[in-house]
């Protein structure tokens, strides 16, 4: 099976989960790992199974991400599956499933088999972290818990995990 692994990351962290995914891809697949920025659209139609990455910005998939899916073509037979990171410790299954919406309709619409989305916690980047903090209207110690909670993730926890998912995604 040929699968592409792509993705958008500004802070590294969807990076890392890109890569841990495609690597566990490769173990029995011909894998690719792409930074969204050098996949077009058209170059979709050469894989069985893509996985698509996004941090979460202002609540949402990253825009090249959300533009790039309204570009998808129609490819039946083919699986798509996201992989998403944010600075919160987690989000109950209802926000994820708004985050992952713009996913699930592209597959939808396309003919695509949506095979579910992973996500995991990241560190947010610190020149971010006054306009966080001032928008959640936390105190300096419920804050201060945040940033400990988020430092160094994704973790090789959160890695296993990726690589985990990607498994049982592409059997």
């Amino acid at each position: 099976m040929k699968v592409l692994v792509t993705y958008f990351s500004q802070t590294g962290n969807t990076e890392k989960i890109a890569r841990a995914i495609c690597e566990e891809a490769s173990q029995a697949n011909e894998a690719e790992l792409k930074k969204l920025e050098d996949v077009s659209n058209d170059d979709l139609s050469g894989y069985d199974f893509i996985f698509i990455g996004s941090p979460i910005h202002a609540g949402n998939l990253a825009g090249p991400i959300k533009e790039f899916l309204g570009g998808v073509q129609a490819n039946p037979g083919q699986k798509m599956a996201g992989f998403i990171t944010h600075f919160a410790p987690a989000y109950p299954e209802q926000a994820m499933d708004k985050f992952t919406e713009p996913i699930t309709t592209a597959c939808q619409e396309k003919g695509i088999e949506y095979m579910g989305s992973f996500d995991c916690q990241g560190e947010l980047t610190e020149s971010l972290h006054e306009m966080v903090k001032k928008g959640r209207n936390l105190s300096d110690e419920e804050w201060e818990g945040m940033v400990k909670q988020m430092t160094g993730r994704p973790n090789d926890e959160d890695v296993a995990k990726a690589r985990r998912f990607a498994r049982e995604v592409l059997v």
